[in-house]
This record gives structure tokens, C-alpha cells and sequence, in this order.
């Protein structure tokens, strides 16, 4: 990533708690969107312009909490996401 501030950023909602999406650009001209699930749980996605980032990260984030909600759940280990809750 070529600076450390996003060039975008917005939250989207997953089951009553708020995410944080954060876009960035890159050197060759491609973005990334990012959101921190917890101290070592990043989830990037990557696109060809801002809204193409935020579109595709917008769509996999529900599914990538949901797996990680059942895998967490499956190993009883306790939940540890930065969700926010309204």
C-alpha cells in the first residue's frame, strides 16, 4: 500500500454489529479494502477501482465472519471479533 491513511473508508453491518472497511490504493494502480477482525485476522480484498474494492469486500465479508463464527464455534473457542455493536 503506498500510505497508511485510506482513501476510503465506511462500515457495513454483519448480524447487528458494524465492520470497519478501510480502501486503500497501491503503486500500480489497483485498491485494496481491509477490515480487522481481531489482533492477527485481516481480511483483504483486492479490485480494479474504489467502488469495484468496496463491492467485492462488502459481498465476502459476511461469509468470512460466518465461517469464522463457525469455526469458532466448532472448536468452543470464545468469539473475538471488532465488531462494533449499535
Amino acid at each position: 500500500m503506498d500510505n497508511d491513511k485510506p482513501i476510503h473508508s465506511s462500515e457495513l453491518e454483519v448480524n447487528g454489529e458494524y465492520f470497519s472497511i478501510a480502501i486503500y490504493s497501491s503503486a500500480a494502480g489497483s485498491y485494496f479494502a481491509k477490515t480487522c477482525l481481531g489482533e492477527d485476522d485481516v481480511i483483504i480484498t483486492d479490485g480494479r477501482s474504489v467502488d469495484d474494492a468496496l463491492a467485492k469486500h462488502q459481498n465476502l465479508l459476511p461469509l468470512a465472519i460466518g465461517t469464522r463464527e463457525l469455526t469458532l464455534s466448532y472448536l468452543g473457542a470464545p468469539r473475538r471479533f471488532r465488531g462494533r455493536r449499535p
